[in-house]
């Protein structure tokens, strides 16, 4: 009995390790997006935490513009929060209490890693409160 419990342990400890292991290491295609410059970006903050930039949006397109307009603004920034909700299922699930909570979720602190709006942004203060085109701070 003492035997099979001490396999047991020892199996399972192998096996933590390996899978622990796997979860440190970029996979291939990870590894050849960031080589191309393209979508996978590494927080500075968090260099343990991959984050995944979903590349191009109303937001990053639009946001803050010199030929925009507030009006517009704030459609980008609907949309970029209606294509949040809708990938992940169980948005209302979360604790968002004001503009730095959701600033910082569309950045990537969510469960999925997934950022819609990037790290830097000329409208984004450095404690992740996003301002409108007249440096006013966005109320949601």
């Amino acid at each position: 009995m003492k035997t099979y419990s001490l396999g047991a342990v020892v199996i399972f400890a192998i096996l933590w390790m390996i899978f622990r292991h796997e979860d440190t290491l970029p996979d291939s295609r990870e590894r050849e997006v960031a080589e191309k410059g393209g979508a996978v970006i590494i927080s500075p903050e968090r260099e343990w935490q991959k984050v995944r930039f979903l590349g191009e949006n109303p937001f990053t397109n639009e946001y803050g513009e010199a030929d925009g307009d507030t009006k517009r603004d704030l459609e980008a920034l609907r949309d970029v929060i209606i294509s949040c909700q809708s990938l992940l299922k169980n948005f209302d699930s979360f604790h968002l209490p004001g503009n730095p909570e959701i600033v910082r979720f569309l950045q990537g602190e969510n469960p999925e890693k997934l950022a819609w709006i990037p790290a830097k942004h000329p409208l984004i203060q450095s404690d992740s409160v996003l301002l409108d085109r007249n440096g006013s701070p966005v109320f949601f």
